[in-house]
């Protein structure tokens, strides 16, 4: 035997015997939950044709604290395609066995070595179109990588202990060219603490930083044509890292340099041009739960508007403009939420294909739902490789693309009313990583069979109408104490802007305090959450009782008519605009109210106002700030006024008495005079 075959009759027992352990009896490995990842890196073509060999890349990495041991990678490939959707639902519903058979062909599988805890490698494999085995029928064929591995114990089973999945369609030319289009979210992936200051700004730098997640999935979207994508922003997240560019709402502690900031500076510039390119949606500012303002809908008013304040404010400052949309949980829709959310008609809802048990994929990914009030847009998201081994990538991403518009194009064959398409929204926690250029994402928007186009696009075409069932809500929204926390707030501080001559900066921040205990993402914390929100209304009372009138402890009129000084303190750092309103406990007596005054930041007042109880001996007066629009602002201050009633008396007895006394005293002075005169006399007389 020649030295050159030696090596691959041994390579094809190993494989025969890896084959021979079967699934069904698997040897049994010291560990039965291997835990390793497998990533698809690249595959290509991205389409199966006429003696194309297929190339697969990828990564393996292995998280056990133990080795694994001559490690392969095998493709995987099943001889005949899928040609529906149902098929592809049903067959991974089933379990792994949908992926075919494992090509065992020497030269077609890749022997890795090792691999220690830990450790990542790659893998390769090439497998000549007459090693595939496959039909050649026209569909989509799942294609995966099944990787072996040797134990700690020696044992080595026939059972994968990881693999990865996707899809390669086979079409042929003339048929119809799908819409296809990929939703873009960005959402805010932080929150605000109990003082204001984002829980983990270092997080959220790092994330729109080069080779961060937010950073990578926007260069990622970036490099996609215009026509062929639809921006979904999150307001809050705008906000947030513009923030975090001008060193604001940093914990304590928390300082990044002035290049850091740059790195945040330029995510914000990059993500608003791409937002401006083409098509944007626009969620509510960080994600309300939707569900639960529906459900109490006694609170929801001030809340909602709230929300929207914040979303506006954003945009605006921002200088964006998009469809407003709202999203809620996968398993958070119900009949009613539909209703609440459908204003206008123009707001798409976008819901799971679970949470509308009757829609069919030939309806369309965005249908028109009848509401009592009126149709509106939803945008049903319905996965492919939703549930398939391995980890998403761009290669998965494309194939996806490409095999949701083969599997429509062909149901168009038959189905000539079919509205099937292939628009997919990304998952907005997917980092697609540094090396995103190797997975060619634009290939699947120039296979002849697909059409790129935006949501938008697709909202000016007529839609089909969904008329079945909604389904029952599972998730759990959040609490009523966290929403009437939050409606305390914007009571507190609607109160305080009204006193505020300028105040569209305090009315935003406001709102964006309100929204930002309002998202979903509280649902996982609810304690932290309403705690917050309480917080943050407490803070709202503070700033509000900070405005105070005082009054003197009583007051003594000489008459029915007067004066009495009351004094006006603004401890905010905003100036304010109030007026008084002066309420006596008689109701026969009116108080002018007085005309609203200007006061400075930590500056008072003392007015003097004039009285006039008429017949009424006394009264008590309640003295409350009030805004330009008649709020009621902070306590009031209570005090007595009393009018002397023997005040005309005690005047008229004292003129009486200082002209008794003038009198008297003119008396004396006289009878002094006369004395003084007639002493002289007599003593003349007594000369005689």
């Amino acid at each position: 035997m020649s030295s050159r075959r030696l090596p691959v009759i041994v390579a094809l027992l190993v494989t025969i015997l890896g084959g021979l352990l079967s699934p069904g009896a698997p040897a049994q490995a010291a560990d039965k939950n291997p835990d390793l990842t497998v990533s698809i890196q690249s595959l290509t073509p991205s389409r199966l044709g006429p003696d194309a060999t297929v190339t697969m890349t990828g990564t393996v990495t292995n998280h056990d604290a133990h080795a694994w041991t001559k490690v392969q990678a095998y493709l995987v490939i099943p001889t005949v395609p899928f040609t529906t959707r149902a098929q592809v639902d049903d067959a991974i519903d089933n379990g792994a066995a949908y992926t075919g058979a494992r090509v065992i062909d020497p030269g077609t599988f890749d022997d890795m070595g090792d691999l220690a805890p830990k450790e990542s490698r790659q893998f390769r494999i090439r497998v000549p179109h007459a090693s595939l085995g496959i039909s050649g029928a026209e569909g989509v064929y799942p294609v995966g990588v099944q990787i072996l591995g040797t134990d700690t114990d020696g044992e080595r089973s026939g059972d994968a202990i990881a693999r990865a999945t996707t899809f390669l369609p086979l079409v042929a030319a003339g048929h119809q060219r799908i819409p296809a289009s990929v939703v873009w979210p960005f959402l805010m992936p932080d929150r605000r603490g109990f003082d204001g200051d984002y829980a983990d700004s270092t997080g959220l730098l790092t994330a729109v930083s080069a080779g961060g997640r937010l950073r990578n999935l926007l260069d990622l979207a970036a490099s996609t044509d215009p026509n062929t994508s639809t921006a979904l922003i999150d307001p809050a997240l705008l906000v947030g890292v513009d923030n975090i560019s001008r060193g604001r709402r940093l914990p304590k502690g928390v300082e990044f340099t002035e290049q850091q900031r740059a790195e945040a500076r330029r995510f914000l510039d990059d993500l608003l041009a791409f937002a401006r390119r083409q098509g944007t949606w626009v969620l509510g500012f960080d994600r309300p739960d939707v569900l639960a303002l529906s459900r109490n809908a006694d609170l929801a008013g001030p809340l909602k508007e709230a929300v929207n304040r914040a979303t506006d404010s954003a945009l605006t400052t921002f200088q964006l403009f998009g469809r407003k949309t709202s999203w809620p949980s996968r398993q958070g829709v119900t009949t009613r939420l539909l209703r609440d959310l459908r204003g206008s008609g123009d707001s798409p809802v976008i819901v799971t294909s679970g949470a509308l048990p009757d829609w069919d994929r030939r309806q369309g990914s965005i249908v028109q739902y009848a509401t009592p009030a009126g149709p509106m847009p939803l945008l049903v998201t319905d996965v492919l490789d939703a549930g398939v081994p391995g980890q998403d990538s761009v290669v998965t991403l494309r194939q996806r693309i490409l095999s949701e518009a083969a599997l429509a194009t062909l149901q168009r064959e038959i189905d000539p009313k079919s509205r099937a398409d292939a628009i997919t929204m990304v998952d907005p926690r997917w980092n697609p990583g540094t090396q995103w250029a190797a997975g060619d994402l634009s290939a699947a928007f120039e296979a002849p069979f697909t059409s790129g186009t935006s949501l938008e696009s697709v909202l000016t075409r007529p839609l089909t109408t969904y008329d079945g069932k909604v389904a029952v809500a599972r998730d759990r929204p959040l609490g009523r104490a966290q929403l009437q926390a939050a409606a305390n707030i914007v009571a507190r501080g609607s109160a305080l802007s009204s006193v505020i001559p300028q105040s569209d900066a305090v009315d935003d921040s406001l709102a964006q305090d309100v929204a930002s205990v309002l998202g979903i993402r509280w649902r996982t914390n609810p304690g932290t959450g309403t705690a917050i929100a309480e917080r943050l209304a407490k803070d709202a009372g503070a700033e509000l009782r900070k405005i105070t009138i005082e009054g003197p402890p009583s007051v003594t009129l000489s008459s029915s008519k007067g004066g009495f000084p009351i004094t006006i303190r603004n401890g905010t750092d905003e100036a304010i605009r109030v007026g008084v309103s002066l309420d006596s406990s008689n109701p026969a007596l009116s108080i002018p109210d007085v005309k609203p005054i200007d006061i400075g930041a930590g500056e008072r007042r003392t007015l003097t106002v004039d009285v006039d109880l008429g017949r009424q001996k006394t009264t008590s007066v309640t003295a409350r700030l009030k805004s330009t629009d008649g709020k009621a602002i902070g306590q009031p201050a209570e005090f007595n006024v009393r009018s002397s009633k023997i005040g005309a008396v005690l005047w008229v007895a004292m003129g009486l008495a200082a002209l008794l006394v003038l009198a008297a005293l003119v008396r004396r002075f006289s009878r002094r005079r006369f004395r003084t005169r007639v002493a002289p006399e007599r003593l003349a007389d007594d000369d005689d």
